[in-house]
């Protein structure tokens, strides 16, 4: 008895083993998918953050029911992936900007598919400045009236994000900066509440910070709403030298 086991015992792991061994079939993902997220209001890619927003894609063809993935949208706000099985999917655009609608892609075929999307984003940043004043930093900027006021969230604050390299944003900054109560306006409040100026844009919002001499950074503003993602809209980006001592 004792014998027969031991035979089955070997017999078993023998297929498991081989079991194993088996080539696996199946092709690496190697279809590419890509785009542009677009600002409806001046027609060019929207002012982002590296990594900050994304293009949410699900593969309907795989699944009923499928785990979303995540396609980072870059500074010069396009996005790309080249690594996606072919299949239908469902792909929308989630960031600082008005919902946008999900529609459906057909990726596969070995060619690469494009889809842009025209986004219309909650805020406008205008009449951003940087400039050096002995040794801090100022920046400032005012905000223009939303694209679209009906509805809105409240602004929740505006400041402004640097760094030593051409990547600045919430999401790729010099931490000191970020997280100091007095480099933050808050604002909480909706458009209709905000202080403005007598051409109906916002009061100017200015910002003093101690910088090193002999550095050079780069440096923005950013603005974001109390929306499911709490985002920001930005400025574009200044460089900055500071004069050695």
């Amino acid at each position: 008895m004792k014998k027969i086991f031991y035979i089955m015992s070997v017999c078993a792991a023998a297929f498991m083993a081989g079991s194993c061994m088996e080539i696996d079939n199946f092709d690496a993902p190697d279809q590419h998918f890509t785009g542009r997220i677009i600002d409806s209001t001046t027609g060019e890619n929207i002012l982002a953050d590296q990594g900050e927003c994304h293009v949410r894609i699900w593969e309907k063809s795989y699944s009923l029911n499928p785990s979303p993935q995540d396609i980072p949208v870059k500074q010069d706000g396009a996005y790309n992936n080249s690594k996606l099985f072919a299949g239908t999917y469902d792909v929308v655009p989630e960031g600082a900007w008005w919902p946008a609608d999900t529609v459906r892609v057909g990726i596969g075929g070995g060619k690469t598919v494009t889809q842009n999307f025209e986004v219309t984003p909650y805020l406008r940043l205008i009449d951003f400045d940087a400039k050096i004043e002995n040794d801090s930093l100022v920046v400032s900027c005012r905000l223009d009236e939303p694209p679209v006021v009906e509805g809105m969230p409240n602004i929740m604050d505006i400041r402004p994000f640097l760094s030593l390299n051409q990547f600045c944003g919430a999401a790729n900054c010099i931490s000191h900066y970020s997280t100091i109560d007095a480099y933050k306006k808050n604002i909480n409040a909706k458009w209709e509440k905000v202080k403005k100026l007598e051409d109906g844009k916002s009061e100017v919002y200015q910002f003093k910070l101690w910088v090193k001499p002999g550095y050079t950074y780069f440096v923005r503003m950013g603005a974001r709403v109390k929306d499911t993602f709490q985002k920001y809209n930005y400025t574009e980006i200044k460089k900055v030298e500071v004069p050695a001592e």
